[in-house]
């Protein structure tokens, strides 16, 4: 049964670029982990402050931006940027070694009629072969860490590096999403000529304090090219601090994704991802589409219309300010 999913509708972003498709179709809604989360509690139930942070990203980023989506899974991510931002000509690369996974990515790129490139390649310190190995849990769990999650099976991928990719294809990523589940280190080992030279802003799954200790020679070299770290928590403001400090998030928040970037963050990205995250919180379980097997979408289903903005709802974290 298809999976007809509510676009979170950001009215600055309308108003300066145009409509965009009011829905994506996410394709059977059983198929993966991401869908079967989605179809229960609609794109507000999946990483709302994270999709927030990109799109905010993704707003303020010049004509012409390309997203890397790294560990893209079936490339919601890639599918709702390349959707909402296409006006603006970006670039989406969604990069997920996972074999049927990747073909679904593909599915769903060709079913919304998008422009995203699905990179059947796994990003990792050094070009060459490696092993994937496919958790017998969920997909979302497939890793180049065989101690990550309990795995059924194996497959050998092609591994590349971030450097490698931008020097081959000529593209410098503007924003990078990292989720690959324990392997983030590796991708960042293989991707700071690029950072360096193009200064993105990252998004980065850091699990746990111990993923963070993990990182350490990673988040340094950041440090020294002058990035900052923020926690993806679901209230705002989101403030400066070191993932390895993860302990002084307030009591009840925790912070599976962090973004970095290169300076600190200024008061307009802030307010433009307050919007986006409005906007994606009206996107719950009643806003999904179902339709039969075997039955057309009712008429105007992907039609692009205007969202009234309703700031004013978000809660604000009122713990110790960090200003610096």
């Amino acid at each position: 049964m298809p999976l007809m999913v509510k676009t979170p509708r950001n009215q600055r972003t309308i108003a300066k670029w145009g409509t965009y498709p009011q829905r994506i179709n996410l394709l059977a809604r059983q198929e993966t982990a991401i869908q079967r989360q989605i179809s229960r509690g609609g794109l507000a139930s999946y990483e709302p402050a994270t999709q927030a942070a990109l799109f905010a990203l993704m707003q303020e980023a010049p004509v012409g931006a390309a997203f890397f989506d790294v560990g893209a899974h079936i490339g919601l991510y890639s599918a709702l940027i390349n959707s909402i931002f296409n006006n603006k000509g970006v670039q989406v690369f969604a990069f997920e070694p996972t074999p049927a996974t990747a073909a679904i990515g593909r599915r769903l790129k060709r079913y919304n009629k998008l422009s995203f490139e699905v990179v059947e390649q796994a990003l990792a310190e050094r070009p060459g072969t490696a092993t994937l190995y496919v958790s017998n849990i969920a997909e979302t769990s497939n890793s180049l860490n065989p101690s990550h999650r309990r795995h059924a099976g194996e497959v050998t991928v092609e591994v590349t590096t971030l450097d490698a990719f931008t020097a081959r294809r000529r593209v410098d990523p503007t924003v990078i999403k990292i989720d690959v589940e324990t392997n983030e280190p590796q991708v960042l080992a293989g991707a700071f000529e690029t950072i360096a030279r193009a200064r993105p802003a990252i998004v980065c799954e850091i699990l746990d304090r111990r993923g963070a200790e993990a990182m350490a020679p990673h988040l340094d070299r950041l440090a020294g090219l002058g990035y900052r770290s923020y926690p993806l928590i679901d209230e705002l403001p989101w403030q400066h601090l070191d993932p390895r400090e993860m302990d002084r998030l307030p009591d009840g928040h925790k912070s599976r994704d962090w973004m970095f970037l290169p300076g600190k963050m200024s008061r307009r990205l802030a307010r433009t991802a307050a919007d986006w995250l409005e906007a994606v919180a009206h996107c719950d379980e009643s806003t999904n589409l179902l339709v039969s097997p075997g039955t057309e979408p009712p008429s105007g289903w992907n039609a692009g219309h205007p969202f009234p903005s309703q700031r004013g709802r978000l809660k604000v974290w009122q713990g110790k300010r960090n200003h610096d």
